[in-house]
């Protein structure tokens, strides 16, 4: 099913050129993505996947803050990929692309192997299926939930309520027998027969020889469970609290892979599916992870919502990504995913918005220094040294501009914890 398919970074301008010579794949994309911004529901996401026209390639589409995976209709995939600074190696970007995401979606216990997943080969719909199947395996460790269930059965005993309408009907000549209804603990609960129909699903799409004997190797834990006979009620009937916490996540990639309702449905009448995720979260996600991990001498807050930009009335809610605070010491930190390479003379390309964002929060949150984190980009070297930009203000506003090099993340982290220590 997914055998071809195209691996494409975000802001890259896709055209027929980087299609099979037929044509008929690009014809498909650029359907799905005029369909896509004709679409009012879609009004956010539209205006960063664009289709337009250029002298140089023709009709191309675009896709900006967005990664992930888009499958056309005959089966075609489109990659997506972050674009990470000074990186052209598919298979770094992709092991980046994935601790992102499960910064985001929080693979509790994950250790996902990433040099068994040859990143440089495998699509991303075969890793999307390891990552669900490592987190099946890890449930399964943990021990599968029962769960009483209803059931109805015509027994040669008498157990739970007699069901007199049924026993009449079935049971008039056959008097030792009794129709009944009765609660049965087991493991053919909801979440149970979803997963089980999911791994019946992906045992016909998955082409990867290791997925594949994941699958059967999980199918055998679930023998005892029927698949569902109705996905919709089925889902329905599941609820997640403190009890199964652990199925939440399972539960959510189980429905993306029956139903394959993704998080951003398509538009119009194109049986195209995407699996988008917007970089910002993504960005934002992964740092607060790393902030945690590098400055555990701090009390770490993240998406604070204690102030606003007017008191009176309380409007405009002022959300910083990260708070640290040790001791009398607070700083901000706030992440921004952009590629400033647009006008980089002009302020380095930062927009003059992040800039009063930020000064709002020194304000209202009454924090001296401010960190505003860029993902690096090319060519900011040539413009200032170290990576670090700084305005301060005689207010006593200090904000400064950090660029995180996703590629040698600790030496970013070491410098942006010497940049707070520094006084």
């Amino acid at each position: 099913m997914h055998e071809k398919f195209l691996t494409v970074k975000e802001y890259d301008k896709i055209s027929a050129q980087n299609f099979p010579a037929d044509g008929k794949y690009f014809e498909e994309f650029l359907k799905f993505a005029k369909e896509f911004n004709t679409d009012e529901k879609f009004e956010d996401v539209s205006k960063f996947i664009r289709s337009g026209y250029s002298r140089d390639i023709g009709d191309f589409v675009q896709i900006k803050n967005y990664v992930g995976l888009i499958q056309l209709p005959s089966g075609f995939q489109i990659e997506i990929l972050p674009k990470i600074y000074n990186s052209d190696n598919e298979s770094d970007v992709k092991k980046i692309f994935l601790k992102m995401l499960r910064s985001v979606w929080k693979f509790a216990g994950n250790k996902l192997n990433y040099a068994d997943l040859h990143t440089s080969k495998m699509p991303l719909y075969e890793i999307f299926i390891r990552m669900y199947l490592e987190m099946l395996l890890i449930l399964i460790k943990r021990g599968l939930k029962s769960a009483y269930t209803g059931r109805e059965d015509n027994l040669n005993f008498l157990k739970g309520k007699l069901l007199f309408n049924r026993q009449i009907k079935f049971n008039t000549v056959h008097r030792e027998k009794f129709f009944v209804a009765f609660d049965e603990y087991n493991l053919n609960r909801p979440e149970h027969r979803l997963i089980k129909s999911a791994l019946l699903k992906l045992q016909r799409k998955s082409r990867n020889f290791t997925n594949r004997k994941l699958i059967y190797q999980l199918s055998a834990e679930f023998d005892f469970v029927e698949p569902s006979g109705n996905f919709e009620k089925d889902f329905a009937k599941v609820f997640i609290d403190r009890q199964n916490i652990e199925y939440a996540q399972i539960v959510q990639w189980t429905k993306i892979f029956l139903n394959e309702e993704n998080f951003i449905s398509l538009a119009g009448n194109s049986t195209a599916k995407a699996l988008l995720f917007p970089m910002e979260k993504l960005f934002e996600s992964y740092i607060a992870k790393c902030v945690r991990d590098y400055f555990s001498e701090f009390k770490i807050t993240v998406q604070v919502k204690e102030k606003y930009l007017f008191d009176t009335p309380k409007t405009f809610r002022l959300c910083p990504d990260i708070l640290l605070e040790r001791g009398e010491e607070k700083f901000i930190m706030d992440t921004k995913w952009k590629l400033l390479c647009d006008n980089p003379v002009k302020n380095y390309g930062i927009s003059q918005a992040d800039i009063y964002q930020m000064y709002a929060y020194s304000r209202r949150y009454n924090v001296e220094r401010v960190i505003l984190l860029y993902p690096a980009v090319e060519g900011m070297e040539k413009f200032f040294e170290d990576k670090i930009i700084s305005y301060k203000s005689e207010s006593e506003a200090d904000i400064k501009i950090f660029f995180i090099d996703l590629l040698n993340l600790n030496g970013s982290m070491a410098k942006l914890k010497n940049l707070i220590n520094c006084n």
